[in-house]
């Protein structure tokens, strides 16, 4: 987690921390952002065939809405990307992958937070039992590429992570 001396933790919470930065203006004035400092987290496409993925259906209260999604989830401090991509697809989806393979990096929004997104592909599923929290309303929802490009298309896809993680995986000569 990047931290310094010019920086003042606000809030410490469960999944992230806030800070103040003081930054050093090329006016010679000080000025304060507020940042949210992440341990990172994970986006997992789920590869059921070569036609179909698996997305899910999230209930998201902060939004007001039920968002199409890839499965994603936040790592812990001390935890490897790898590691939380394992724990997050069998929690959310209730699958098992014989391989991950990481297609790309990103960060989810650089002008208010240093969360490092971690885009996994999934492969060789066995599916199982799911261990959702208790608040997260969930449902897996089984597409094909061309349900996905259209839905992309018509806007029903509205989630940032899941935008530029189905748009890396369809794009990718290793996946298709």
């Amino acid at each position: 987690m990047p931290s310094n001396k010019n920086e003042t933790v606000l809030l410490r919470g469960n999944r992230f921390n806030v800070h103040l930065m003081h930054l050093e203006g090329s006016d010679g004035k000080t000025y304060e952002r507020e940042v949210i400092r992440h341990p990172g987290a994970v986006v997992l496409v789920p590869v059921l065939d070569c036609d179909h993925i698996v997305l899910i259906e999230n209930s998201r209260p902060t939004v007001g809405e039920t968002l199409l999604e890839l499965p994603a989830g936040t790592m812990d401090w001390d935890e490897t990307p790898e590691a939380t991509a394992v724990r997050e697809l069998a929690e959310e989806t209730g699958y098992r992958a014989e391989r991950f393979t990481l297609l790309h990096e990103f960060y989810s929004a650089p002008g208010i937070s240093d969360e490092l997104m971690y885009l996994y592909v999934a492969e060789g599923l066995t599916a199982g039992e799911h261990a959702r929290e208790a608040v997260e309303e969930i449902e897996n929802r089984i597409a094909s590429r061309s349900e996905i490009i259209q839905w992309i298309q018509e806007g029903r896809i509205r989630d940032g992570k899941t935008l530029i993680g189905l748009y890396a995986f369809l794009h990718s000569p290793q996946f298709q």
